[in-house]
């Protein structure tokens, strides 16, 4: 576990429409492609990001890819969302390191391709449930309810579950996709926006080394529109499916404008 001292950054101009300065959140998945580009938008936004995962060695790689000045906020330890036994393991690391939330972003599922929805057996579509779904919702149960009342849940979803009918090896992943957007509105009914619960279908290239080619979405815009629907400028966006697929869509994010998704 790497714990900082209390940082003080330097925030850019425009952050206080996410400014989270002196607030805990937890990222899910925040050692992944998706994921450490929502641990640098928290920490940029002056957050401290609490960041669970099954292995040292890839938080260590988290930290190293991070800046100096945004390393200092974040605690990574040891944790694995993926099963009741673990999650209940990362609610308790939670509590003792944190008195209180501000925010969740959960991105804990990886890209899984077969040839065929049929042929591929049951099996291999039921660990594609465990793998990419069942996580989703671990992690709702056992970090919604550690939220502040005004706090933000962002679940990081893809586009594919909202393109039509899938294309060849995506079938699994589709309807993944589509199984968390309900799941996410379903949670969101049952908060009344107490905590605050939202969807994102992030339409963005992210790999290893960072944004790839052909990606209109950088992932540090990612980051930093998370950060902002987490912050003051998102405080009444709640219950919502938001699509995130043109740069504008930052700009605006940040000024308080989440309508054009």
């Amino acid at each position: 576990m790497t714990v900082p001292s209390s940082p003080q950054p330097q925030q850019p101009a425009g952050a206080g429409a996410r400014d989270l300065s002196g607030r805990d959140v937890v990222v899910v998945g925040g050692t992944g492609n998706v994921g450490f580009f929502l641990v640098e938008g928290f920490a940029r936004a002056g957050a401290r990001v609490l960041v669970p995962s099954r292995s040292p060695q890839k938080a260590e790689r988290l930290l190293a890819r991070l800046s100096p000045e945004h390393r200092q906020s974040v605690v990574t330890f040891t944790g694995d969302i993926g099963t009741p036994e673990g999650a209940a393991g990362v609610q308790a690391q939670v509590r003792r390191l944190s008195e209180g939330l501000q925010a969740v972003a959960a991105a804990p599922a990886g890209w899984h391709q077969t040839p065929s929805m049929l042929q591929s057996g049951f099996g291999d579509f039921k660990a594609v449930m465990e793998n990419s779904l069942y996580p989703h919702y671990l992690a709702a149960q056992t970090l919604l309810p550690m939220l502040s009342p005004d706090g933000s849940y962002t679940s990081i979803n893809g586009p594919v579950g909202s393109m039509g009918a899938p294309g060849p090896g995506m079938g699994p992943m589709a309807v993944v996709s589509v199984a968390q957007n309900k799941l996410m509105q379903a949670i969101g009914v049952e908060t009344g926006g107490r905590p605050r619960v939202n969807d994102l279908i992030m339409v963005a290239f992210l790999g290893p080394q960072g944004t790839r080619p052909g990606s209109r979405i950088t992932g540090e815009q990612v980051g930093e529109y998370v950060a902002a629907l987490a912050g003051p400028a998102g405080a009444a966006v709640h219950g919502q499916t938001l699509r995130l697929h043109e740069p504008a869509q930052i700009e605006a994010a940040t000024g308080g404008d989440f309508s054009s998704y």
